[in-house]
Formats: C-alpha cells, sequence, structure tokens
C-alpha cells in the first residue's frame, strides 16, 4: 500500500494534466488580473499539505490579494490520527477566517 499522505490531481484541458501522491504538497493558482494599468499573473490562492508536530495532517487554503499585507486562511481541513482514538472524526474543518 502506498503510504503517502497527499494527493493532487488537476487538470489543465488541453495544456495537460497531473496526478500525483506526495509526502507534502503546495499548490498556487495564478489569474490574470489588470494592475497600475498592466496586465500581470496573481497567485490568488494557495494551498499547503502538510504533516503537523502530532502526526495529523493539515491542508490549509489561502486566498491572496494585491493590496493585502499578508493572506487570508480560509480554511484548514485535518484529518486527525484515528489509531489514536477510534472515536474521532475522519476529518475536522475550521472555516474561520484568519489573516497569516
Amino acid at each position: 500500500m502506498d503510504d503517502r499522505k497527499f494527493e493532487v490531481r488537476c487538470n489543465a484541458g488541453p495544456d495537460g494534466q497531473l496526478q500525483v501522491r506526495t509526502d507534502s504538497l503546495s499548490v498556487t493558482v495564478g489569474q490574470l488580473i489588470n494592475r497600475d494599468k498592466r496586465e500581470e499573473m496573481w497567485q490568488s490562492v494557495l494551498i499547503i499539505c502538510e504533516e503537523t508536530g502530532d502526526g495529523s495532517f493539515t491542508t490549509k487554503v489561502m486566498v491572496c490579494h494585491p493590496d493585502w499585507d499578508q493572506n487570508l486562511q480560509i480554511a484548514c481541513i485535518r484529518s486527525p490520527i484515528s489509531e489514536r482514538n477510534k472515536s474521532m472524526p475522519g476529518l475536522e474543518f475550521d472555516l474561520k477566517s484568519v489573516y497569516v
């Protein structure tokens, strides 16, 4: 059995696709914006997946804006280690927005 912790699947239409399983993951999504009368690619969404110190796995979703000093975390999805406590839920969601 594959013991990697995270999986990403990306379909970019006619430009290609990616599917991979890994121990940690960072994904950025950029989009074209108009800023100061010119076009630029802005990384508007950031997703970070990692194992935490207590052994659980987290996926953090952040949104970014060129006028903000910090990114805004809009979700933290945690999968606690079920071997320690079988009654724990498979996923925990924290949808409180926090600047990071």
